[in-house]
């Protein structure tokens, strides 16, 4: 800014005309366990932005005591319970599918754990998002306003409207419902009935200028990239009694490869009431390493022990990734004792990588999982890789591609 140029006049920017949420309801009616809910946007003349898109849910969870079958006049839901009702969430352009998370209540938490920070966590509390839980007192009734950008690494990263496309929203419900509730001694689940789903969109008016614009580029046909990284999860359902074990988890293209790792266990809490499907259990586990064909991350040892409480440089692991991930000052969710009562995760930053990895056409991923002691019985392993992915679309010819 120049001081000295006092005939400086005021500029407005007067592209955008206005921004307006759309609701758009799935073709069917009832969304029960195994039920798949598809939420489509036909008209192709509109300007979507899918990354300030909600998903707004309705229901009630009915819970009763197993003895009396008087029901419950409170709920405990779990963290992040509403997603856990999900198994598959995914986003189709034209026809294609361009993202998908797998095993929704899982991803997203871990997702949010480690990238939210205590400001982001309270305004979350709007779609049940809360570390302790939430405890319903109004006969278990729910409403909830969930951010696409927090269920889609595509709605997070891709900032950009969406020109001359077919969109479609597509929801697997989950075929259990222990995941979303913790019971109580004596309670058991009847229901948790969803009544209503919206797909709350914005449609974003530009002015005529922009519009011709637009209209210009539609018809050359340019095929236009949509940049982004994807959220997929692994899962290990049960983990052999050992002290060490290797985990071949994929083999990823040079386009795919994975830039974050994240590891987290469980013990016997999956389809489990009684359990909080939202924390994660140590398992008194010493160290994890994640190879990249034969490069490996971290280079130095952890060498944790939860016992002794010598979990620094883990936490260090954890905090670092906002400012690694986002380009931001870090401000970590959890203290250090909510870490490691909570969701002691292993976070592995795999993003700068040696060239003689660049250079391979494929990569082989494997985790090595270390412990001072056996694993438990019924513990699960979850892998989260955050991978880069690249998206072209044609706006006029409706072709749209992976580039891999």
């Amino acid at each position: 800014m120049n001081i000295l140029d006092v005939l400086s006049t005021p500029t407005y920017d007067t592209a955008i005309e206005g921004i307006e949420f759309h609701s758009y309801k799935p073709y069917v009616t009832s969304f029960n366990r195994n039920d798949e809910i598809r939420i489509p946007i036909n008209q192709q003349d509109l300007y979507i932005l899918p990354s300030a898109s909600t998903l707004y849910l309705e229901g009630t969870v009915i819970v009763s005591k197993k003895d009396t079958k008087d029901k419950a006049t409170s709920v405990h839901f779990t963290n992040n319970a509403l997603l856990y009702l999900f198994q598959d969430i995914r986003y189709e352009l034209n026809g294609v599918e361009i993202d998908k998370i797998k095993n929704a209540g899982i991803t997203t938490t871990i997702k949010s754990l480690i990238s939210m920070n205590e400001g982001e966590s309270k305004m979350s509390n709007a779609w049940g998002w809360n570390i302790d839980g939430i405890k319903n007192n109004h006969g278990g009734s729910f409403s909830a306003s969930i951010p696409l950008r927090n269920i889609l690494g595509f709605a997070e990263d891709f900032k950009k409207v969406i020109i001359n496309s077919r969109h479609e929203l597509v929801l697997l419900r989950s075929n259990t419902n222990l995941n979303a509730v913790k019971l109580s001694t004596g309670e058991v689940v009847d229901d948790v009935h969803i009544n209503k789903i919206i797909w709350r969109v914005p449609h974003v008016k530009v002015s005529d200028k922009e519009k011709i614009s637009l209209l210009k580029l539609l018809e050359k046909d340019r095929p236009l990239q949509m940049i982004y990284r994807n959220w997929d999860l692994y899962e290990y359902p049960a983990l052999p009694k050992t002290t060490k074990h290797t985990w071949s988890i994929k083999t990823a293209s040079q386009i795919e490869k994975p830039r974050y790792v994240i590891i987290g266990l469980q013990t016997n809490r999956k389809n489990s009431a009684s359990s909080d499907m939202s924390q994660f259990d140590h398992c008194n586990v010493r160290d994890v390493k994640v190879y990249l064909n034969s490069t490996y991350f971290p280079y130095e040892s952890l060498n944790v022990n939860f016992a002794n409480n010598r979990i620094a440089l883990l936490y260090e692991q954890y905090v670092r990734f906002q400012q690694s991930y986002y380009g931001r000052r870090p401000e970590p969710l959890l203290s250090e004792k909510q870490f490691k009562d909570l969701a002691p995760l292993f976070v592995v930053d795999c993003s700068r990588q040696a060239d003689n990895l660049k250079a391979s056409p494929v990569v082989d991923v494997r985790v090595e999982i270390e412990s001072d002691s056996e694993l438990p019985d019924q513990t699960a392993a979850y892998c989260l890789i955050l991978n880069d992915c690249i998206v072209e679309y044609k706006p006029l010819s409706n072709i749209v591609k992976k580039i891999s």
